[in-house]
């Protein structure tokens, strides 16, 4: 493990209150702010890949959105340009909990419609917001949704962001396929950057799961969700969820369709549908037919499960940034 901070240890004029988590790219902690005494986070990238071009691009990538970015919905990045003795994030602590602790109070059970499109609304607003800044998340999922006590979300982790015309990076010889299986959109699968229409792909898969109980496409194992993905149009929402209205149908499975185009265009596109369900013309639903796999995506799809179980330890990492929610 790499060197970290004990409880009480003054790092600049910020002191250690406890270690949130470690992993495989970051350390995160707990930390007081001694000028104002403010709560923060810090995170620090883990000193074995400082020197790894790739990942520490990506960490500097992060400090820039960080930069760049100042909406309600979105956790903020503080104290930005201040001199500091060695790279850190210094980013808002988030009282609240994560959609995905949400979900799983439900124990597989939609929530209620009207929260689910509140709490869409919100994501589709901030992500307009970040396209219209040339950002673009590309890991959207319910464990970088953090939900406050008063309902209003904030999204978190933009550690695998892009930014328009940045060039691509690659971690430890590899080009990363960047996302997480169950949300990530059928071109991230097959190795492309992933834009706008990724994270318009990632909110429909959430609004699906939280007005269905559980994501469109579901396997015993990673490759299997994975192939589902890069192969298939998910099945109708309405399979589950016969009461949804047509218009919400419509809207949910316009958004996750394999095929890009079919998608809503914008990210603006898909908020004003779900603001304005009334003007939604419904569309019988028909999936295109599935893509056979042949041997060479049989290839890239099994490179990429290696991909995705090294994410999963980087997200062991991401994810402590996560549990700064529990209670101190």
């Amino acid at each position: 493990m790499p060197n970290a901070y004990s409880p009480g240890a003054q790092i600049d004029h910020y002191e250690i209150i406890r270690m949130l988590g470690h992993g495989g790219m970051s350390r995160v902690y707990l930390a007081k702010d001694l000028r104002d005494q403010r709560t923060v986070v810090l995170k620090f990238p883990n000193d074995d890949l400082i020197g790894d071009v790739g990942v520490f691009e990506r960490y500097k990538r992060e400090a820039e959105i960080g930069n760049r970015i100042n909406h309600p919905n979105i956790q903020h990045t503080c104290n930005i340009g201040e001199r500091r003795s060695e790279d850190y994030l210094v980013m808002e602590y988030i009282e609240g909990r994560t959609l995905r602790a949400v979900l799983e109070d439900h124990d597989g059970q939609p929530l209620p419609t009207n929260e689910a499109l509140r709490l869409t609304l919100q994501l589709c607003d901030a992500l307009t917001y970040c396209h219209d800044n040339g950002i673009f998340h590309r890991d959207i999922k319910p464990e970088n949704v953090m939900v406050q006590d008063d309902g209003t979300i904030k999204i978190i982790d933009f550690g695998v962001a892009l930014l328009a015309g940045a060039r691509r990076v690659t971690w430890r010889g590899l080009t990363s396929a960047v996302g997480t299986p169950d949300y990530m959109s059928p071109e991230q699968i097959k190795g492309e950057r992933g834009t706008a229409s990724s994270d318009v792909y990632a909110v429909g898969v959430m609004l699906y799961e939280m007005l269905s109980g559980h994501p469109p496409f579901e396997g015993e194992n990673v490759f299997a969700v994975m192939n589902q993905h890069a192969t298939q149009d998910p099945p109708s929402i309405l399979a589950s969820r016969p009461d949804l209205s047509p218009e919400l149908a419509t809207v949910v499975m316009q958004a996750i369709r394999r095929d890009p185009d079919k998608r809503y265009k914008s990210m603006r596109d898909m908020w004003h549908a779900l603001q304005n369900l009334n003007e939604v013309v419904p569309i019988p639903y028909e999936p295109d037919a599935p893509r056979q796999s042949n041997l060479r995506q049989q290839i890239l799809l099994a490179t990429l499960v290696v991909i995705a179980l090294a994410l999963v330890v980087i997200a062991i990492g991401i994810a402590a940034q996560l549990s700064h929610h529990v209670a101190r």
